[in-house]
């Protein structure tokens, strides 16, 4: 049995993709793989077109010459590119392995699911870019996350960025995947005459997916705490 693969209704209905995965052949795959990547660098180039995460220029349009400040912003934008294929890449075939190691669930389906959760992680990252072009500045926060709320009423700021990462996104990607999840057939492994179905896996999965989102935010969190910018700066004046 062959199905095409369509990127909304996957989305809609993870349970359907999972069903045709098993079922067959899923065709038109790679050309859906391939147009998420290229949008997902588009829009990581207008941001830094845009201005996003680029304070650190601040120093060498202030105190530089015009060609350094050249030099730099062309660094900048290939760090974008750079960093869009990197990011895409993890959420995309990293992921998808350790939720291969963790629900036994064949590595190349769980691709499929992927494509649907990095989707969902740039229209998460649009939605803000358009939000910030529009009110003219930008924030450290998400306005489709608890971060605003969490600023008002707490200092600490490691806790801030942890609670910057549970998005609203996050909760609907953790119900896709629970969904395909549920509907996809695990691996199976033979006990004497008796074929075990990992059964245990399934009930087990919504727990496991809000802790791996957990984890992912504690991560984040730790690299967003890092002076990275102040350590750019210091190169930046100080030299190597």
């Amino acid at each position: 049995m062959y199905s095409t693969y369509g990127y909304w209704r996957s989305l809609v209905y993870p349970d359907r993709l999972a069903v045709e995965i098993g079922q067959g052949t899923v065709t038109g795959f790679k050309r859906r793989v391939f147009s998420v990547f290229i949008l997902g660098i588009i829009l990581f180039v207008l941001r830094d077109m845009w201005g996003m995460n680029t304070g650190t220029m601040t120093y060498i349009l202030a105190n530089g010459s015009l060609d350094e400040f050249t030099i730099g912003r062309i660094t900048a934008l290939v760090g974008a590119i750079l960093w869009a294929i990197i990011y895409m890449s993890f959420h995309f075939w990293g992921v998808a392995w350790i939720l291969s190691m963790l629900t036994k669930i064949p590595f190349k389906p769980l691709l499929k699911l992927q494509l649907v959760v990095t989707g969902l992680l740039l229209i998460e990252k649009l939605i803000n870019f358009l939000i910030f072009a529009v009110a003219g500045k930008t924030a450290a926060v998400s306005i489709l996350s608890f971060g605003p709320l969490a600023v008002t009423f707490l200092d600490n700021w490691y806790i801030i960025l942890f609670v910057n990462q549970l998005t609203i996104f996050s909760a609907l990607i953790v119900a896709v995947q629970y969904r395909f999840i549920s509907f996809s057939k695990v691996e199976t492994s033979l006990v004497g005459e008796e074929v075990v179905e990992h059964k245990g896996i399934r009930k087990q999965a919504l727990w496991m997916l809000i802790a791996l989102q957990v984890v992912f935010a504690l991560i984040t969190a730790a690299v967003g705490f890092a002076p990275i910018e102040k350590m750019l700066n210091l190169l930046m004046i100080g030299g190597l």
